[in-house]
């Protein structure tokens, strides 16, 4: 998996996966029910605390009456996730599809931990940074406004 923000006009962080992450793919009402008996297998190319990518054989249509429910694992956490597809495009044979989620501020907390989770694995030399910016303040401070 490799780091990248690749594009500047993107306001998220993406993680492209580079190791063969695969989800499980089915398709699902907005009430939550599955449309179709079957789920598919798909590529993970990248994902953001907003958002992912995938690459499938199948062309999905870009409809706001369906949704897809992705399930995942990423640092050995299951992540199962719902959003609506924006855009697809052709890659030679494949299909790549962009996911908007549409996710719960506690499940986007989620998935920023497990991206930040998976960053620190993948750079571990950046653990300090990280572990600095993450710890209490105990000192005590005194601030004077006169």
């Amino acid at each position: 998996m490799a780091t990248s923000s690749d594009n500047s006009s993107r306001a998220h962080i993406r993680l492209h996966f580079t190791d063969g992450v695969q989800a499980e793919l089915r398709l699902i009402n907005k009430a939550g029910r599955q449309l179709t008996s079957s789920t598919t297998t798909v590529l993970m190319q990248n994902i953001s605390q907003n958002g992912l990518c995938f690459i499938s054989n199948l062309q999905l249509p870009i409809q706001p009456n369906y949704l897809v429910e992705l399930r995942m694992s990423i640092s050995n956490v299951q992540l199962i996730v719902r959003g609506r597809i924006l855009w697809q495009s052709l890659t030679g044979d494949q299909f790549v599809h962009g996911v908007l989620f549409i996710c719960s501020d506690a499940m986007r907390s989620l998935i920023i931990g497990v991206m930040n989770h998976e960053l620190l694995v993948r750079q571990p030399q950046q653990q300090k940074i990280h572990h600095l910016y993450n710890r209490p303040i105990h000192t005590k401070r005194i601030y004077n406004s006169g």
